[in-house]
């Protein structure tokens, strides 16, 4: 499974089938994902902190060749179209140019084909349409959290593919609900110094640095407007 994916999966109640995140949170959550796992691929590059303010949070293109992914495939051919654009634009969920339009429906469809979850319509009040995804397939995040549990708990050393969904669920203040422990301030820490080591190549270090900067600015911004609206 995709990055993306496996944060999905992480953000869906089992049973209700329903996201147990906001999409002011979860759609750009869902973008950083893949552009990280972009910047893994070394397929893109984001210009790093020292490039100066004007510059710094840019798109490169280091490779057009495809992944074999249609989702990552997609969305580098938009990102080819798009260089050197702020990647804030890109994933800000107030922004037009935002590359997580419909993003969501799509891994729910993909997770749905691959036998993971079931699609399920209700109607609300009688009157609305809704569709919910309980699990079907238990074993895929049941997987994914045994992973996590080794690299935040057991001390394991984790995939680069593993500490960057570390990362995103740290940026996104997600690691102590996903995570089960009695010493939650022992998990953060452990979150934040998977999180900050040298787990990658420095310059994709960066980038996927500068995406999760981008995303931790979008959850406290999220956070904050719901407890205003609260």
């Amino acid at each position: 499974m995709l990055i993306a994916e496996e944060f999905l999966l992480l953000a869906m109640d089992d049973s209700s089938g329903r996201k147990t995140m906001g999409s002011e949170s979860l759609e750009p959550a869902l973008a950083a994902a893949l552009v990280v796992e972009l910047a893994l691929a070394e397929r893109i590059g984001i210009t790093p902190a020292d490039a100066g303010w004007r510059e710094r949070g840019r798109v490169r293109i280091l490779s057009p060749a495809p992944t074999d992914d249609p989702e990552l495939d997609a969305l580098l051919a938009t990102l080819q179209q798009r260089e050197g654009q702020k990647l804030k634009d890109l994933i800000s969920p107030l922004s037009g140019k935002r590359i997580s339009r419909g993003l969501p429906d799509r891994l729910l469809a993909r997770l749905v084909a691959a036998g993971v979850l079931t699609g399920a319509e209700h109607k609300v009040l009688g009157l609305f349409p809704s569709r919910t995804y309980p699990t079907r397939d238990p074993e895929p995040e049941e997987a994914v959290r045994r992973r996590l549990q080794s690299a935040l708990v057991g001390g394991e050393t984790p995939t680069e593919a593993t500490t960057a969904l570390i990362a995103l669920l740290n940026a996104t203040n997600r690691v102590t609900k996903v995570v089960q422990t009695e010493d939650k301030r022992a998990l953060r820490a452990r979150a934040k110094q998977l999180s900050d080591g040298d787990w990658a190549a420095k310059a994709v270090k960066d980038a996927i640095d500068e995406t999760y900067a981008v995303m931790a600015t979008i959850t406290a911004g999220a956070a904050a407007g719901g407890a205003a609206s609260g």
